[in-house]
C-alpha cells in the first residue's frame, strides 16, 4: 500500500512541478488576477460586485468572496480544462511515458496519479487567486478582512467544479475520440450548454432535487441561496450598475442548507466515477496498441468523414502552387483536416439563402486555422523549416498569410455574398477575418498549442454570440451591422498588436534557442 501511495506522489510531484515552472502558468495566473480587479469595480464609478434588487452589497469578505468564487469556478470550468489536458499526451511526446510502461506501475495508478495532479494544480492555482482576491477586500473592502469567512465562500463552491474538470479532462485524453482538437471542441460546447441550463433552472429560484447533484460549477446552489436570502430574483454578480438613490445591504455570503449537504458532497464525488472509464480506454503507452487505436480511428467517426472528404480536399488543394510557400502551407493545414474542404462547400451554400451563417462560419475558420502557426514546433519539425530560404525570420508573417489564405478560401463565397448585401461593412468583415488569423498566429506561436487560441477565440464568439448586435463594441466583424469606426479600427489595431507580440516573441526564441 506504501509503495502504491509513494507512486500516486511521484505522479503529483512531477506533474506539479512540470506546471508550475512553465512561464504560461505565471502569465495566465495574472490574467486571472487582473480579471479579480475588473471584477469588483469602486462603487464610485457607479458599477458595483453584487446588485440586488438595485442595490449594491456592502464589500465585506463574503461578498467578495462569493463573487470571486464563482469568477475562479468559470476559469476552471472553462479555462481549467484546457490548462490540464495534456497530462497524457505529454508523456507521449517525451517518451517519459514508454519508461513508465517499463515499470510495474498499474495502469490505474497512474491514471488516478493524474487525476490528483490535475486536482492540486487547480487547487493551489484557485489558492493562490484567493489570495489574491483577498486583497481586493483591503483595496476596496469597507469592513475588515476576515480569512475564513473569505475561504468558505471558496470552499462552498469551487472543489466540485475542479474534482469534474480533472476527472473529465483525464476521460477525454484516454479516449482516441476525444482526445484531439474534436474532443477540444465539444468540451467548450459541453460547458456552455451546462451553464445555459443551470442558469434556467437558477432563474426559477427553485432548483429541482435530482439537478443538485450534478451542480458541479455551483452556480444554482449560489442563486438559489442568494434568491432565498434576498427575497427575489433581480440579481447582478460582477461589475453591474446599481440605483444610488437605494441604500447599499448587507450580505452575509452564501450558508449551506441542509437539502444541499448532500447535493454538494455528491457532486464533489460523483465525477470520481469518470475514472473507470478514463481506465477502460487507457492504452498503458503500450506501442502495439497506440498504433492500433491510430489505425482503427481512422475509420471511426471523424476518421471516416475524413476519409470520405479526402477526394474534395484534393481537388481544392490542387489549386495551390506548390512552389509558394504560403500556398503549401495553406495546402498542408487543409489535408490535415480535410473535413475543411466539405464545410466550405456546406457553408458556401447556406450562405445563399442568408447571412446568419457568417457567426457560425467564424467558428468553424477559427477551428480549422488553429493549429497552422503550432503545427512545426509541436511535430518538432522548425529545424526542417528554417533551412528553407528566409522562413526562420519571417516564420509568422508566413504563418499568418497561411491563416489568411485558408480563412478567405473557407470564406469565400458568404464573404462575397456578405459584402454585396451589406457593403457598410465590407471593411469590418475583412478586418474581422484579419484580427481572426493575428490572433490564432500569435497565440500559436506563442504557447506553441492551439488550445489557447481555441478556447480563447470560443469564449470571446460566445459573448458575441449572445449579445445579439447589442454592444457594438463585440461586433468584430460587422455581423450585426453595428460596428463603428472606431470599433473597426480598434480590432485593426489589435490584429497589428498580436502580430507584433508574435513577432517579438519569435525573435526572442531564436535567439535563445537558435
Amino acid at each position: 500500500m506504501s509503495e502504491r501511495l509513494h507512486r500516486l506522489a511521484a505522479i503529483v510531484r512531477a506533474d506539479f512541478f512540470v506546471r508550475f515552472r512553465r512561464p504560461s502558468t505565471v502569465v495566465v495566473f495574472l490574467l486571472l488576477s487582473a480579471c479579480a480587479y475588473l471584477w469588483v469595480p469602486a462603487p464610485s464609478t457607479g458599477r458595483a460586485l453584487i446588485v440586488i434588487a438595485g442595490s449594491r452589497a456592502i464589500y465585506n469578505s463574503a461578498a467578495i468572496g462569493m463573487a470571486t468564487a464563482m469568477l475562479g469556478t468559470i476559469f476552471v470550468g472553462l479555462f481549467g480544462f484546457y490548462v490540464v489536458s495534456n497530462a497524457i499526451r505529454r508523456d507521449v511526446q517525451s517518451r517519459c511515458g514508454y519508461v513508465i510502461a517499463s515499470t510495474t506501475m498499474r495502469g490505474s495508478e497512474y491514471v488516478a496519479g493524474k487525476f490528483l495532479g490535475n486536482v492540486v494544480f487547480l487547487t493551489v492555482f484557485m489558492s493562490g487567486f484567493m489570495l489574491t482576491s483577498m486583497i481586493m477586500v483591503i483595496v476596496r473592502g469597507e469592513a475588515p478582512l476576515q480569512p475564513l469567512v473569505f475561504a468558505w465562500q471558496y470552499l462552498l463552491l469551487v472543489p466540485p467544479s475542479i474534482v469534474f474538470v480533472s476527472a473529465l479532462a483525464i476521460t477525454f485524453e484516454s479516449m482516441p475520440l476525444l482526445r484531439g482538437k474534436f474532443g477540444d471542441v465539444l468540451y467548450f460546447f459541453l460547458w456552455a450548454v451546462c451553464l445555459g441550463l443551470v442558469g434556467s433552472l437558477a432563474e426559477k429560484g427553485n432548483v429541482p432535487p435530482a439537478a443538485r447533484w450534478f451542480d458541479f460549477s455551483g452556480f444554482a446552489f449560489a442563486f438559489e441561496t442568494i434568491t432565498r436570502i434576498a427575497g427575489t430574483t433581480s440579481m447582478s454578480i460582477g461589475a453591474s450598475g446599481f440605483d444610488r438613490g437605494k441604500p447599499p445591504i448587507l450580505f452575509n455570503g452564501l450558508q449551506l442548507a441542509n437539502e444541499w449537504i448532500l447535493p454538494r458532497i455528491g457532486a464533489t464525488l460523483m465525477p470520481m466515477l469518470l475514472l473507470f472509464v478514463a481506465r477502460a480506454f487507457f492504452h498503458r503507452f503500450d506501442p502495439a496498441r497506440i498504433r492500433a487505436v491510430a489505425q482503427k480511428s481512422q475509420w471511426k467517426f471523424l476518421g471516416w468523414l475524413n476519409a470520405l472528404a479526402k477526394p474534395i480536399a484534393r481537388l481544392l488543394t490542387a489549386i495551390f502552387p506548390a512552389s509558394n510557400a504560403v500556398a503549401a502551407d495553406a495546402r498542408t493545414a487543409i489535408a490535415d483536416l480535410p473535413l475543411i474542404a466539405p464545410a466550405m462547400i456546406g457553408f458556401a451554400i447556406a450562405s445563399l439563402a442568408s447571412n446568419d451563417v457568417m457567426p457560425i462560419a467564424f467558428a468553424a475558420v477559427a477551428i480549422a486555422i488553429a493549429d497552422i502557426a503550432s503545427r512545426e514546433k509541436r511535430a518538432g519539425t522548425l529545424a526542417f523549416v528554417y533551412a528553407a530560404p528566409r522562413l526562420r525570420e519571417r516564420f509568422v508573417l508566413w504563418k499568418f498569410l497561411s491563416a489568411v489564405l485558408v480563412a478567405t478560401i473557407f470564406l469565400a463565397l458568404p464573404l462575397i455574398r456578405f459584402i454585396l448585401t451589406r457593403p457598410s461593412m465590407a471593411i469590418a468583415i475583412v478586418v474581422g477575418i484579419i484580427f481572426v488569423c493575428a490572433a490564432a498566429t500569435a497565440l500559436g506561436v506563442i504557447s506553441a498549442n492551439p488550445k489557447t487560441f481555441i478556447v480563447a477565440f470560443l469564449t470571446f464568439w460566445y459573448l458575441v454570440v449572445n449579445s445579439k448586435g447589442a454592444t457594438p463594441a463585440l461586433d468584430f466583424a460587422g455581423f450585426y451591422g453595428i460596428a463603428t469606426p472606431m470599433v473597426i479600427a480598434s480590432y485593426a489595431a489589435a490584429a497589428l498588436a498580436f502580430l507584433v507580440l508574435a513577432h517579438a516573441y519569435h525573435v526572442s526564441e531564436l535567439r535563445r534557442r537558435w
